[in-house]
């Protein structure tokens, strides 16, 4: 059971990007592939209206085959706002943000990253609310929290129907802190054919969240999948703060439904986010998409007390 299973129903449902990579180079050993995305959306944010990018990008992933049992792999992404011109002459920047960037190695131990990636503590629990195109998805770790630059990992492969993780990511001296590790882990675990589970602990270490008061993050997470449909909850906690969150995603043959519920309580008060989205594939490449999002809480993690709409335009290759 590797990593990716614990959601693979959702990702195989929603599309993942590099599905359809192209291979622009290849030996007897190495492999380079190409992929990207151009995804635009007219998004009315509580009634300003706007024409946007919504993750526009470009990548490339390169794998190598050392022996028969050790294989070497890298990563590079590059995101764009392709929603207008972009010209280094004018002062902007073609590509805004480097996401994905790293090289490791993999065999029948399990897996070793090195670089700039989603924590291991979202790709194991909290990746199953992330079902929406814009608008909706909230977390206490959402990918990027302490993670995502100067970070190392290690996974185990499959042991049986369980699989664990952990990383470390490394935090420099300053006039203010000293160095520092924030650690993460999980663990995965297979019940049966349909269900999986899984548990994560991010330290979330102040040195990581620039000097501010900090508390752990613990998660959990269900998944269950039968046929075309995909039901995932996750619990989350942080000091006085509570995440209870669900969602689901249904494929009908020419694309998919999909949603979810968030609630938030700080042991004051709670709030609430839902969302709720279509889309129509037109092809494994090209689909549309239609969102709603809706938040009654002023949390800065959530939607705020506030309604999104969202139609869009994906391309896939």
């Amino acid at each position: 059971m590797k990593k990716t299973l614990i959601a693979a129903a959702v990702i195989t449902t929603l599309g993942a990007t590099s599905a359809q990579a192209a291979t622009i180079a290849e030996t007897d050993s190495t492999k380079v592939d190409m992929y990207g995305r151009i995804n635009l959306m007219l998004q009315s944010d509580d009634g300003t209206n706007g024409i946007e990018d919504n993750g526009s990008r470009i990548g490339f992933k390169a794998s190598d085959q050392i022996s028969e049992d050790l294989e070497a792999f890298a990563r590079a992404e590059f995101r764009f706002n392709g929603d207008e011109r972009q010209r280094p002459s004018k002062g902007n920047d073609v590509f805004d943000d480097l996401r994905n960037t790293y090289a490791g190695f993999e065999g029948s131990f399990g897996k070793v990253t090195v670089g700039n990636f989603d924590s291991i503590y979202y790709q194991a629990t909290s990746s199953v609310l992330d079902v929406m195109e814009n608008a909706g998805y909230r977390a206490f770790n959402s990918g990027s929290t302490n993670a995502r630059g100067d970070t190392l990992a290690f996974e185990t492969a499959d042991l049986g129907g369980m699989q664990f993780g952990l990383s470390a990511k490394h935090a420099p001296e300053t006039a203010t802190a000293d160095e520092a590790w924030g650690l993460q882990a999980y663990g995965q675990f297979s019940a049966g054919e349909n269900l999986s589970l899984a548990l994560a602990f991010d330290q979330n270490i102040e040195e990581l969240d620039g000097g501010a008061d900090s508390d752990p993050i613990i998660g959990a997470q269900a998944t269950y999948s039968m046929d075309a449909l995909t039901a995932s909850a996750l619990v989350e906690s942080s000091g006085d703060y509570l995440h209870l969150g669900a969602s689901a995603a249904y494929g009908y043959g020419m694309g998919d439904i999909y949603g979810l519920v968030s609630m938030v309580d700080d042991s004051n008060e709670s709030g609430m986010d839902l969302a709720l989205g279509a889309n129509y594939k037109f092809s494994s490449s090209l689909r549309t998409y239609a969102e709603f999002a809706m938040g009654n809480d002023k949390e800065a993690m959530s939607l705020g007390d506030k309604s999104i709409t969202t139609v869009g335009l994906r391309y896939d290759w």
